[in-house]
């Protein structure tokens, strides 16, 4: 695997990390850690993760950081990864992740429920041009039943019909 040179820190200093906040800022009353050992749980960068800072897989005990993300924010590095191990014991944003969160500041740490932006911008794959007008709308997504059912909004349902057209990928 080549070595890539974009990324705030190795695979293994991910690992490091995750142990280090795993014994500093999860523990239960008796000191014993809540979270499961660094040997059990796969902490990696992912060129895949195109929308978020970072995901968590409880089950599968992953945790993967958005290269895209941190090449641009390596100070986030930190926080993303906090963010992600209260997943391992916590699953979506209730108020019990609010609660780690808390904890987590009250004790030092810089723990954020959103990033700063997307990981890469969304990117328009689908265009959509009204037939009167000639003005064009966007979408990174199709829209249902190939834009048939929608209409322009300057021209209105009658006269605003769109014609949808894939852009290059």
């Amino acid at each position: 695997m080549t070595k890539r040179t974009d990324l705030p820190c190795s695979e293994q200093a991910l690992r490091d990390l995750y142990a280090a906040l795993r014994l500093k800022y999860f523990r239960g009353p008796a000191g014993e850690p809540l979270l499961p050992p660094p040997e059990a749980v796969r902490v990696e960068w992912s060129d895949r993760a195109t929308a978020s800072a970072g995901l968590c897989y409880p089950q599968q005990r992953i945790i993967r950081l958005s290269t895209h993300y941190h090449a641009r924010f390596p100070q986030d590095v930190e926080a993303t990864l906090l963010h992600e191990m209260i997943h391992l014991i916590v699953p979506g944003h209730g108020p019990e992740f609010y609660r780690w969160m808390e904890r987590i500041r009250a004790l030092g740490g810089r723990v954020q429920r959103y990033a700063r932006e997307r990981a890469l911008p969304k990117r328009a794959v689908w265009s959509y041009t009204c037939l009167s007008c000639r003005r064009s709308y966007a979408y990174s997504r199709r829209l249902a039943y190939g834009g048939r059912r929608h209409y322009c909004t300057h021209c209105g349902p009658v006269s605003g019909r769109l014609v949808e057209r894939r852009l290059e990928p």
